[in-house]
């Protein structure tokens, strides 16, 4: 066993945990796929449309199933949560006005948003193998 938030130490609950909240990641995929497709289609409504879907997912959804059993998998859900909320309100906000910085912003934030989610799949896959 490990030391107390580190992955990969037993955690008992985190697997009726996850089978309660594994509706908000399947959500969150389905609605990051939203943004990118309505990217793609350069369709400024539906992107944010699809942002705020995301922002509500995490911030509203998943964030009502914190703390976890495992304290390194609930900070790391916690840094996610950040990074997509800040990520979805630029987004949001974006127009005909916005900039490239702009664009940069979110771009990044969705990306930690992306490396944080990287990091709970590998706490999950540790904490309930």
């Amino acid at each position: 066993m490990g030391t107390a938030g580190a992955a990969g130490a037993v955690y008992p609950g985190v697997a009726e945990w996850y089978s309660r909240a594994e509706e908000h990641f399947v959500n969150t995929t389905k609605f990051m796929q939203a943004v990118v497709d309505a990217i793609e289609d350069n369709d400024i409504g539906a992107l944010r449309t699809s942002c705020s879907a995301l922002h509500d997912e995490q911030t509203i959804g998943l964030q009502a199933h914190l703390p976890t059993p495992d304290p390194a998998l609930t900070t790391a859900l916690q840094s996610e949560i950040n990074d997509f909320h800040a990520a979805a309100h630029i987004c949001m906000s974006l127009g005909p006005n916005s900039t490239s910085a702009d664009l940069e912003q979110a771009d990044l934030f969705t990306q930690q948003a992306i490396d944080d989610l990287k990091a709970v799949n590998d706490i999950l896959v540790k904490d309930l193998s």
